[in-house]
């Protein structure tokens, strides 16, 4: 019998793919040599040779021919002869011998003819007496049917058979199936072996080999045999994985195919599965013009004369052929930029910028090397989708885009508000700001909502905070300001002047910048830009970031403000009116009650003004 095993790897994420194979158990031996001998009137031995060590049994049966009761006798597996005795005189009896092995399984039967003497007949005279005996009539029949070679439309059929007086062998064959009729064919009685064909594959038959004598049929012998299935092909193999192609490979299955069909389809892509056919000599094939970043199912069939086998079946992805981290900046009433993180791989990116509001679309083509693309002369108070494609030479990846909306024409454009004359000297330092020697930044937002007189309010503010400080410069506290909205933008650097003169005029010349609310953003930019070596920063000196918001956040806050934190920066927030103190307090270090204060407008800053520049001076007094 044939028996196919599939072996699967259980991981936490799931099953893999099987590893398949079959084999085909070994038949169980009969009895060798049947053979019958001391034939007499009544009885008759019957010997044979044992076809394994391993038989725990024998199982003997015999029956008059004429008809009759079967009659029944188990011997031990040591035993190769029996009489068999209380026969009837001229008489045809067919023996029956199976061997039973240790695990209980049952060999096919060996059987033999043979017919008893003719009772003796004594004519008596007055002097002597003549007896005439019949001679015995022994049909050795067929032993030893095997199947073998099997294929998926053949069978071999052999047998043993030590009778020279077959005339020829009638056989038969039939599915089990019972969906054919059955077929019959004659061999030579000088031949013992036979090749069936053409035979359904994977289909069980039952084979009867009759012999055939002059004066008539012997014993038929039946054995049952299986044609192998349309075997699939196994050991799919994914290679040479790409950003439009990857590589199937296959092991042939054992039986001779015509070709392979191979059919591939995307997961998630709606539409028809592709296929192609390969010839049997191939088990290999590269498939291209797929799309970057897909996951495919693939099949693979072996192809023969009478079918196809089931699929043999596995996954594969092409790599992603797209750009990263797509953001916006810059943006602007009449303007916006996309930046990305550029592709190792991509040659060029085409950029395409469209009008959510009309369609109207704008693109461009430029080079593998640059990450970032401004469009201008856009519509204000419009939302646009801005998609970047990466391009390796002539293949095109998938669209990676975002969507964001340019600023709204202010109803009333920023004016000039008057202004309270700052003080013609340089404020005097603060006792607690003494020992102060920091690197220190001021994040201002500049956003619409604060306007031009609170914006004043707050450069006031920042003049007051810094005035208190003691020695500006590399030897005492560095001073950096950034202001944002969109988009951040430094006003100076932490090396930009080393005097407090200097410093408070360039605090006074800030101007207002207006837009949209992006925290988040400019805290990166002070982190990435401006607490760097380039921009002043020094080893060993405490680092303080001072942000000032009258609102919430348009963008993420917390990932960069955890990470400044982690890396030992101390972060004041001011917030001011409608700003989220939950916000305030994830930008802020801790603990919260030293590092965030909270004012209910821009008149109220003197409130603060005290204790943050000592909080602010007693950290940066300390030492790292």
């Amino acid at each position: 019998t044939e028996y196919s095993v599939a072996i699967s790897s259980i991981f936490e994420e799931g099953q893999s793919e099987p590893l398949t194979g079959s084999f085909i158990t070994n038949k169980v031996p009969s009895p060798l040599k049947l053979q019958v001998s001391d034939v007499t009137e009544n009885s008759f031995r019957v010997s044979w040779q044992h076809a394994a060590n391993d038989i725990a049994l024998y199982k003997l049966l015999w029956i008059a021919r004429s008809g009759g009761k079967e009659k029944e006798v188990v011997l031990n597996g040591n035993d190769n002869s029996y009489i068999i005795d209380g026969l009837t005189h001229s008489n045809e009896y067919e023996v029956t011998l199976t061997a039973i092995f240790n695990d209980e399984t049952e060999s096919d039967a060996a059987k033999v003819l043979a017919t008893t003497f003719a009772r003796t007949t004594t004519v008596a005279t007055a002097t002597t007496s003549t007896t005439k005996p019949t001679t015995v009539v022994v049909r050795y029949g067929i032993r030893g049917l095997r199947i073998s070679d099997e294929s998926i439309s053949s069978l071999r059929v052999n047998w043993d058979s030590p009778d020279h007086n077959v005339h020829h062998y009638r056989v038969s064959y039939v599915s089990a199936r019972g969906d054919r009729a059955e077929e019959r064919t004659t061999v030579p009685g000088k031949q013992n072996y036979l090749f069936l064909q053409p035979l359904l594959p994977d289909t069980v038959y039952k084979i009867t080999i009759t012999p055939v004598y002059a004066d008539g049929d012997g014993t038929s012998v039946s054995a049952v045999g299986r044609t192998l299935p349309l075997s699939a092909p196994r050991n799919l193999r994914i290679s040479d994985e790409w950003y439009n192609r990857f590589r199937l490979s296959w092991d042939s299955p054992p039986s001779p195919t015509v070709g392979y069909r191979v059919v591939y389809k995307p997961v998630s892509v709606p539409g028809p599965a592709l296929e192609t056919f390969v010839g049997d000599d191939v088990n290999t094939i590269l498939i291209v013009n797929l799309l970057s970043g897909t996951q495919y199912n693939v099949k693979v069939f072996a192809a023969y004369s009478s079918g196809s086998s089931d699929a043999l079946t596995g996954t594969s992805r092409t790599l992603y052929l797209g750009v990263r981290n797509l953001d916006t900046h810059q943006v602007r009433m009449t303007s916006m930029c996309a930046e990305w993180q550029l592709h190792q791989h991509a040659s060029s990116y085409r950029v395409v910028i469209e009008s959510l509001a009309d369609g109207k679309k704008k693109e461009v083509t430029i080079g593998g090397g640059t990450s970032e693309y401004c469009f201008y002369e856009l519509s204000p108070n419009t939302k646009y989708k801005m998609s970047v494609f990466s391009q390796l030479q002539d293949f095109e990846g998938p669209a990676v885009s975002i969507i964001e909306s340019t600023l709204m024409v202010p109803t009333q454009p920023p004016t000039t508000p008057p202004t309270t004359p700052f003080p013609s000297t340089i404020p005097p330092a603060k006792e607690v700001c003494k020992a102060a020697k920091a690197d220190l930044v001021f994040l201002v937002d500049g956003s619409w909502s604060i306007g031009d007189d609170n914006f004043h309010k707050v450069i006031r503010f920042l003049y007051s905070t810094v005035g208190a400080l003691d020695k500006i410069g590399p030897d005492g506290t560095q001073v950096a300001i950034a202001q944002y909205s969109d988009d951040p933008r430094t006003e100076f650097k932490l090396n930009t002047y080393a005097n407090k003169e200097t410093l408070l005029e360039a605090i006074q010349r800030i101007g207002y910048k207006g837009g949209n609310t992006k925290t988040g953003r400019a805290i990166k930019h002070v982190k990435d830009v401006m607490f760097t070596y380039e921009s002043g920063l020094r080893k060993g000196i405490p680092k303080v970031l001072v942000v000032i918001t009258d609102g919430r956040s348009q963008d993420d806050v917390d990932k960069v403000s955890k990470e400044m934190q982690l890396e030992g920066y101390s972060s004041f927030a001011i917030g001011i009116s409608d700003a989220d103190y939950a916000e305030l307090v994830s930008i802020a270090s801790k603990p919260s009650e030293r590092h965030v204060f909270f004012v209910d407008d821009f008149d109220a800053f003197k409130k603060i003004e005290d204790e943050l520049i000592t909080f602010v001076c007693e950290t940066a007094s300390a030492t790292c």
